[in-house]
């Protein structure tokens, strides 16, 4: 049996000490030189720039689920009543659009952009439950919002190959993650396989993709991010000093680091003791670049 490479832990560095209670949704974003990410149960959208070292820091006034950058410059911040303007200066503008606002149970939780410019993302149990209150949704370029799935409990790893024929997408309850036929013009999805199962006790999380089209994965309780090719093969894990990471991200200004959020909730004392970076962003060099970003268009 050939031996999957492996990264070991030590050769993951933490690049901003910020403590969070549950770090996610890494993007990077070149245009402002900044790799953002979320604390969300600590309400906090957190930036930090490779080159200089800089951090930035926007409260907010409810738990944030994911971000995403505009092709007009910017971001969006998904919080708990909708999809926000986010600037990379002023921080927390307009609310562009509601998502289940008679709904005080759920909140978003995770959120990718596809190759023409729609929006992604599920929306969850708020109270850590994983109660199945929750749905994926579809935001086109003309605000109008489509509920695509019902009865989700935790959606997480949603991405995109990089032709945009592929899309990614788990609940993470399940255990495993799903690849579902796409097509980029309609935004319709097609048939869906299951990609990768994980034995109980490892639960799959957010997800990027290298050019490769490789899909690189968060295992919460692993300790690891696996690079999975296109047939689902584990070609290489990178070991991280955190039980559990939640989101790889590639960028930075050599476009070869792999950049993870972590978290600290439901740590138990000793490892909180153990893990002195959970709840800090982490970054290794893994000679593998991002493809072409995908932005949205509006």
């Amino acid at each position: 049996m050939t031996q999957v490479p492996k990264i070991p832990a030590n050769a993951a560095q933490a690049v901003h000490r910020a403590n969070a209670v549950t770090g996610e949704c890494a993007f990077w974003d070149a245009p402002s030189g900044f790799v953002w990410w979320i604390d969300i149960q600590g309400q906090r959208v957190l930036g930090y720039a490779p080159a200089t070292g800089e951090e930035r820091i926007f409260n907010m006034p409810s738990m944030p689920g994911m971000l995403a950058g505009r092709r007009k410059g910017g971001m969006l911040v998904g919080l708990e009543d909708g999809i926000h303007e986010l600037d990379p200066v002023t921080g927390l503008g307009a609310r562009l659009v509601a998502v289940e606002p008679d709904n005080p149970l759920t909140r978003i939780n995770d959120g990718k952009p596809d190759s023409a410019g729609r929006l992604w993302f599920g929306t969850m149990d708020k109270s850590g439950r994983a109660q199945p209150f929750g749905a994926l949704y579809r935001l086109d370029a003309d605000l109008r919002l489509t509920r695509v799935r019902e009865n989700v409990a935790v959606p997480n790893g949603i991405a995109f190959s990089p032709d945009g024929r592929r899309m990614y997408f788990a609940d993470s309850v399940t255990h495993r993650i799903e690849a579902i036929d796409y097509d980029p013009a309609t935004g319709a999805l097609g048939a869906s396989h299951v990609f990768v199962k994980y034995p109980d006790g490892l639960i799959p999380d957010g997800t990027c993709v290298d050019a490769d089209g490789a899909l690189w994965v968060a295992i919460v309780e692993g300790g690891r991010i696996e690079r999975r090719l296109p047939d689902g093969t584990l070609d290489r894990i990178i070991e991280v000093p955190v039980s559990r990471p939640t989101m790889p991200e590639i960028g930075g200004p050599d476009g070869e680091t792999l950049f993870v959020t972590s978290q600290r909730r439901v740590l138990s004392r000793d490892k909180l003791y153990r893990e002195t970076l959970a709840g800090d962003l982490l970054a290794v060099r893994i000679g593998q670049r991002a493809p072409a970003p995908h932005r949205v268009a509006f």
